[in-house]
């Protein structure tokens, strides 16, 4: 692996540049970026340095992860990290001067050239993962007057130019009329007017619409680009479909972390207690559960002492329960997250997963109450109503976990809390207590009535 050679190379060569230089200069950096979190903050910016040229450090720097990129920047001089930043696209440049700051943001756009800040400045009023946080200013832009040979002759003209395939034909006020690719200038004349033949129905994105739904029509139209309107139909730049799926790697990354209680912490941070501050209010959330937990059994001592054989099923209750109570809140994270489902069929996706987890507390509510029912003499050596307290325990505490782990996401929605939250420990534990609570209710009432 080339940073396993990094590493080698900065103990067997002592740190000689000439050596390092070499080395580095016949490895991808882009794989070296991806990895450089396991070198020290040192061997960091010594790389940096190392570098052939400030185009290959402008993509280390913005390919890396954060931890990284904030630890080279701190031992960079600001002209120079400046000027870095100057020679990217607007939209990259944006994304690391994000992530610093007030005071350097400041700092550094005072340094860069007044047109490049300018548009940063533009750019960074939007949040990340927004359509205006990931948009480039720069696309191929078509008055509705153009003619088709004129635009040919631009397209010839501007070949080394980074841009997309689409062009965006507009009005006198910017006000987006429609796009059109290369191909459809082959079969014109060229006199012909952009209006012609440009394509109508053109699939587009608000200034504040999510990555999310970024993404979601990009796959549904087979569009690698996307152009960004305002609110009266101007058009702002373009989104282009690599920036969405890194926003969307990222995203997605956080929400994992979410969902098993580690936060948003880089996982490869090189601080122990930057991890321990990140995972331990989760884990917190456990330690309280536990407690209740506790105390919920303690209320019941009087069932379990008589009946000892109903301790032997709460693992089992409690653990259908969260299971179910897991997917069908997964189920609803991602789609919500993919664009799958939408205010149309959110109704439809809820009652059909909550309908799921009943029709499965039902089945496993039965196969078990039932088990328990022909074994409870024989081998447990207690009351067979025992069959029906597991019975009905577990059809109850699966079918609220189901409700619980499918209506959870909306409501948290509509207070603004990460949905992926609701996937987390957080509800796994309540649901652990309402199943454990449930489980052992009815057992209590069932033996009650035995009395």
């Amino acid at each position: 692996m080339p940073i396993e050679k990094i590493k080698n190379a900065f103990r067997d060569t002592e740190g000689q540049e000439d050596s390092l230089r070499s080395l580095i200069s016949e490895l991808d950096h882009f794989e070296i970026a991806r990895r450089l979190h396991e070198l020290n903050v040192e061997q960091k910016v010594r790389v940096f340095h190392l570098l052939e040229n400030d185009e290959v450090r402008q993509e280390l720097l913005y390919e890396t992860d954060m931890d990284s990129r904030l630890e080279i920047q701190e031992n960079l001089d600001r002209d120079y990290l400046a000027a870095l930043l100057d020679g990217m696209p607007e939209d990259e440049a944006t994304d690391i001067i994000q992530e610093l700051p007030d005071e350097a943001q400041e700092e550094l756009l005072s340094k860069m050239e007044s047109q490049d800040a300018e548009i940063i400045k533009d750019l960074i009023r939007y949040e990340e993962e927004t359509a205006g946080g990931l948009m480039t200013p720069h696309f191929n832009k078509i008055l509705h007057d153009n003619k088709a040979g004129d635009i040919f002759t631009k397209v010839r003209r501007d070949t080394n130019k980074e841009t997309t395939p689409y062009f965006y034909v507009v009005d006198d006020k910017d006000k987006l009329i429609g796009y059109f690719k290369l191909r459809d200038l082959m079969n014109i004349q060229t006199s012909a007017l952009a209006t012609e033949f440009v394509r109508p129905t053109t699939p587009k994105v608000k200034l504040n619409d999510p990555c999310e739904k970024v993404a979601h029509i990009m796959g549904q139209e087979h569009l690698s680009s996307l152009p960004v309107v305002d609110e009266n139909n101007v058009i702002q730049g373009v989104i282009t479909f690599d920036d969405v799926l890194r926003t969307m790697q990222d995203s997605a990354s956080e929400d994992i972390y979410t969902m098993v209680g580690t936060a948003t912490v880089d996982p490869f941070a090189k601080k122990i207690s930057n991890k321990i501050l990140a995972r331990a209010p989760w884990l917190f959330t456990t330690f309280i559960g536990g407690l209740v937990s506790a105390w919920i059994l303690g209320y019941f001592q009087t069932t379990l002492a008589e009946y000892a054989a109903v301790i032997f099923f709460i693992p089992f209750v409690i653990g259908l329960a969260g299971n179910v109570g897991i997917q069908g809140a997964t189920v609803i994270v991602r789609g919500l997250a993919t664009g799958d489902i939408q205010q149309d069929n959110l109704a439809k996706v809820v009652k059909s997963e909550i309908s799921v987890g009943i029709l499965n507390g039902v089945i496993f509510g039965l196969m078990c109450g039932g088990l328990v029912h022909l074994i409870s003499e024989s081998i447990l050596h207690t009351n067979p109503v025992l069959g029906w307290a597991v019975g009905t325990g577990i059809f109850l505490a699966v079918s609220i976990a189901s409700l619980m782990g499918s209506l959870t996401p909306i409501l948290f929605i509509n207070m603004d809390i990460d949905p992926a939250i609701s996937a987390g420990p957080i509800i796994t534990v309540i649901n652990d207590i309402l199943g454990l609570a449930i489980y052992l209710a009815t057992a209590a009432y069932y033996f009650s009535s035995l009395q």
